[in-house]
C-alpha cells in the first residue's frame, strides 16, 4: 500500500486520537484528516498534478503538517524552507527543486520566489476526494561544491519503509508520542511526521526556542509524556547536560534515536539514560538514502563506548562493497567505502542529470542481479556483524547534522572583493565538529572577519555560518599542490 494510503489509513483507524500538538492545542486525526483533503483540493485549484513539487515556507506546526499531508494526498513532493533561511538562499531552494508553487504560513518573511505564492490557511478548498501515489515525498537541499545547493528527490517508499520499520520495532506498550523538533531542512523531520502517524500516536510541536533551551524542553517532554525524541548530536549532550544538573526524571521518554553527525556519548548521557531507563538508537544515512543503519546500544549505560558502532541495515537498505568490478557484502573486519542499495536510494539529484549519473549508478553484484546504488562517500568497518563510521573519502563533512561541503562556502567568500583566497574545514570541539575558515586578503585588499561573517549570515544558512575566520598571509600545500587542510587544523588547534 502507497505510503498516503497508510497514512490516511492509520486516520482514520484514530479519528478521535490526538495527531498534533501545537501551541498548547490538541488537533485529531479527524481534523488532520479533513484539513488536509481541504488544502489538497486547493493545491488541485491551483494547478498541481502528481509530481510536482510544492515548496512549503513555514516552521514546524499544525499548518505545515496539514500542508506536508496535502501534498501528498495530491501526489506532490515537497521542498521545506524554514522561516529562518536567507531570501537568496530560500530562492535557491525553491528555484533548484522546481517547485510549482510556495505554501507560506505566517512565520515566514517575503522572499522573491518568482513563482505564485499562498497563505496555506487561505487555499483550502473543496476537499480532494482521491489520492495520488506521486513519485516524489519530499526534496531535501544539501550542500554542493559550486556554491549553490543539489536538491536530492526522495521517493515514498524511502519513508513508507522506514516508517513502517520504526512502528514494527517499537517494543513499548506506551503509545509513541514523538517531539516534533527536527529542523524543517533536515530529514528527520519526515521521519518525525511518518513514524508517528503511522503509529497513530501524537506529534509534539516544539518552537526553536524551546528546542534551544534544554530546562524548557525537559518541561515539555514531561508534561506531554513524549516516548521518543529524534535528536542530533548536539542536542542529545545538551538535554543530558541539563537532565544530569537537575535531576530531572523523564519516566515517560523510552527513546531516543540519534543521527546526523558521528555520535559520541559522554558521561551525562551514559548517567541520564541510566537514571531514566532511556535507550538510545545511533542511527546513519545520507541525504541520498535517509536512515540505512541503527545501533541499539546495550542495556547498560555505564558500560557505553564513546564512539559506537552505527550498526547494520535498516528496512530495505543493502549495505555493499565495490571491489574487483563488482558489488558484494562486506568481510568481517573490512573497511571500505560503503555502498547503499535497495528502496531506500533516491531517485538522484533534480535538474542535474550529470552529477546523478555519476553519484547513482547501476553496477553488478556477484550474484548476477544488477544494483542500483548511492556511493556515500564513508569509510566503514565491518566488526562482529556492526558497521562502525571511520572517516570520511573527501573534505565534506556534518555540522550539526547537515552535510557541508567546503566548497560551497569558499565559493560565497571568493565573491567577496578583497578576498584572494578562502579555504574552509571542520574543527573538533567540546565533542562536536565546528566550521572555521582561513582567508588570505589580495594585496591592499580591506576586508575583515567581520566582513566575511556578514556575508555568509546574508547567504547562507545558519549551520553554514563558520564560527571561526582567521587571516593567514598564505596557505600550506600538499605535495601535490592543494591546500593541507589537516595542517590548517593543527595550526588552529583542532
Amino acid at each position: 500500500m502507497p505510503l498516503i494510503h497508510r497514512l490516511l489509513a492509520s486516520a482514520r483507524r484514530n479519528p478521535g486520537a490526538t495527531a498534533v500538538v501545537d501551541d498548547g492545542r490538541r488537533h485529531t486525526y479527524e481534523e488532520l484528516d479533513r484539513l488536509s483533503a481541504e488544502l489538497a483540493g486547493g493545491l488541485a485549484e491551483q494547478g498541481v498534478v502528481p509530481g510536482d513539487v510544492v515548496a512549503l515556507h513555514a516552521g514546524r506546526g499544525w499548518p505545515r503538517c496539514a500542508a506536508v499531508l496535502a501534498a501528498w494526498r495530491r501526489g506532490a513532493g515537497v521542498v521545506s524552507i524554514g522561516p529562518d533561511l536567507p531570501a537568496p538562499r530560500a530562492v535557491k531552494v525553491a528555484v533548484g527543486a522546481g517547485a510549482r508553487l510556495v505554501l507560506r504560513d505566517a512565520t515566514a518573511p517575503p522572499a522573491p520566489f518568482g513563482i505564485p505564492e499562498h497563505a496555506i490557511d487561505a487555499i483550502a478548498a473543496k476537499p480532494l476526494d482521491e489520492s495520488a501515489d506521486g513519485p516524489i515525498a519530499y526534496v531535501i537541499p544539501t550542500s554542493g561544491t559550486t556554491g549553490d545547493p543539489k536538491a536530492v528527490a526522495v521517493p515514498p517508499v524511502v519513508l513508507d519503509d522506514l516508517g513502517g520499520w520504526h512502528v514494527d520495532r517499537w517494543r513499548h506498550a506506551a503509545a509513541p508520542h514523538t517531539l516534533h523538533a527536527a529542523s524543517v531542512g533536515f530529514d528527520p523531520v519526515y521521519e518525525e511526521m511518518v513514524a508517528t502517524w503511522l503509529a497513530g500516536a501524537a506529534l509534539i510541536v516544539v518552537d526553536d526556542e524551546t528546542r534551544r533551551d534544554y530546562p524548557a524542553l525537559i518541561s515539555v517532554l514531561r508534561d506531554h509524556g513524549v516516548a521518543r525524541c529524534f535528536l542530533p548530536v548536539a542536542s542529545l549532550h545538551g538535554l543530558a547536560l541539563a537532565a544530569v544538573v537537575d535531576d530531572a526524571r523523564l519516566p515517560a521518554l523510552l527513546e531516543l534515536p540519534v543521527a546526523g553527525e558521528r555520535l559520541v556519548v559522554n558521561d551525562e548521557v551514559r548517567t541520564f539514560c541510566a537514571t531514566n531507563d532511556i535507550a538510545v538508537i545511533n542511527q546513519y544515512g545520507p541525504s541520498e538514502t535517509h536512515v540505512v543503519t541503527a545501533y541499539r546500544l546495550p542495556d547498560a549505560p555505564e558500560g557505553w563506548v564513546a564512539h559506537p558502532p552505527i550498526g547494520s541495515a535498516v528496512a530495505s537498505a543493502e549495505l555493499l562493497r565495490w571491489a574487483d568490478g563488482a558489488l558484494r557484502p562486506f568481510h568481517e573486519e573490512e573497511e571500505g567505502e560503503l555502498v547503499i542499495a535497495g528502496d531506500c536510494v533516491a531517485l538522484g539529484y533534480l535538474g542535474d542529470d550529470e552529477l546523478t549519473a555519476a553519484k547513482f549508478r547501476t553496477l553488478p553484484h556477484r550474484d548476477g542481479v544488477d544494483r542500483r546504488c548511492y556511493f556515500s562517500g564513508d569509510l566503514v568497518r565491518l566488526r562482529e556483524g556492526e558497521f562502525h563510521f571511520l572517516t570520511r573519502v573527501d573534505d565534506q563533512m556534518k555540522i550539526r547534522g547537515y552535510r557541508v561541503e567546503p566548497g560551497e562556502v569558499e565559493a560565497v567568500l571568493a565573491a567577496v572583493p578583497g578576498v584572494r583566497r578562502a579555504v574552509a574545514f571542520g574543527l573538533h570541539r567540546l565533542s562536536s565538529l565546528r566550521l572555521a575558515v582561513c582567508y588570505a586578503r589580495d594585496q591592499g585588499g580591506a576586508v575583515s572577519a567581520d566582513d566575511l561573517r556578514a556575508v555568509c549570515r546574508a547567504e547562507l544558512p545558519e549551520y553554514m555560518i563558520p564560527v571561526h575566520f582567521w587571516e593567514v598571509e598564505d596557505f600550506p600545500l600538499t605535495r601535490n599542490g592543494k591546500v593541507d587542510r589537516a595542517t590548517l587544523r593543527q595550526m588552529f588547534g583542532g
